[in-house]
Order: C-alpha cells, then sequence, then structure tokens
C-alpha cells in the first residue's frame, strides 16, 4: 500500500534525513548545526522519539527550548544528533544539570533525573541503550514505509 499525497513528502524528508546519518555529518554540516544544551530524549505521543532541550543557532527558532523533530540518529561520542529536518551539535545532557540541581539543594542522593520535569504527552527515554533499540526500529519502519510497505510512519 503506497503513502498518501500528503505523506509521500514527509517520508522523503525521513528516508533523505536516515539516508544522511549513513555517512554521518561533515565537518561544514556540524559548523552550521545548533546547539543542543540540557538536552533528553523523548518519546512522543505518536511513539516516534524526539529531543527536547535549549537550541543555540537555531534558523528558524533561535535560542530557545525546543522539541526536535523526529530524532532519526544519534551519536553521544561524537555528540551530534540527526534529525528529520537538520543535524544538531549535543552540549551537555539534562541529566547533567539535574544531578548539580540535586547536590545543590542539599539532596546528596538525588537520581540522575532529578529534578523532575515533565512535558505533557512525552515520556522521558533516559536509557541510551532502549534509546538506540527504539531508533533501529524507527528506521525499519521508515525503509518499509519508503518501500510502499506501510502507509505510516
Amino acid at each position: 500500500m503506497s503513502a498518501t499525497p500528503f505523506l509521500e513528502p514527509w517520508l522523503d524528508a525521513l528516508a533523505a534525513a536516515l539516508d544522511a546519518t549513513e555517512t554521518g555529518p561533515s565537518e561544514i554540516d556540524l559548523a552550521k548545526a545548533p546547539e543542543l544544551d540540557h538536552w533528553r530524549a523523548l518519546i512522543a505521543p505518536s511513539g516516534a522519539p524526539i529531543l527536547w532541550g535549549e537550541a543555540s543557532g537555531h534558523p528558524r527558532l533561535g535560542d530557545i527550548w525546543i522539541t526536535t523533530s523526529h530524532l532519526i540518529a544519534i551519536n553521544i561520542e561524537q555528540a551530534w544528533a540527526r534529525t528529520v529536518s537538520r543535524w544538531y551539535v549535543l552540549a551537555s545532557p539534562f541529566s547533567d544539570p539535574a544531578t548539580c540541581v540535586g547536590v545543590g539543594l542539599d539532596t546528596h542522593d538525588a537520581a540522575p533525573d532529578y529534578p523532575h520535569v515533565d512535558i505533557m504527552g512525552y515520556c522521558p527515554l533516559d536509557d541510551m541503550t532502549k534509546l538506540s533499540h527504539l531508533l533501529v526500529t524507527w528506521s525499519d519502519r521508515i525503509r518499509q514505509a519508503q518501500a510502499g510497505g506501510s502507509r505510516y510512519v
């Protein structure tokens, strides 16, 4: 079953972003990319992985807290992420300042996810192994939809 005309541009964007991750970002890609600080992986109500964080130098949104478009790939060691719309340079994850806040409030046994910051309808995904598995599944769904095996991603 092929995608509806409405979904075709979205599927094309998903596939193009996925293709871009096969070689990873160039130095130029990262030089032009916005930085995402205090980032955290979330699962959107649609089931798609996204990132939330404080963007700096975003070409459309400027410097503001954002939720990204669907996350396609992330490489924490190389400090980059790819969403449907763009590359991001990753600064510190949300768990770093959260732990500092916990210690600053004299809660010496603060968990890495302290304090709790919830975005209604989104589920935090702090386990990077689970995120990796989800991204593989998500990539497979994109490829299946691109090949016409599904109407929806």
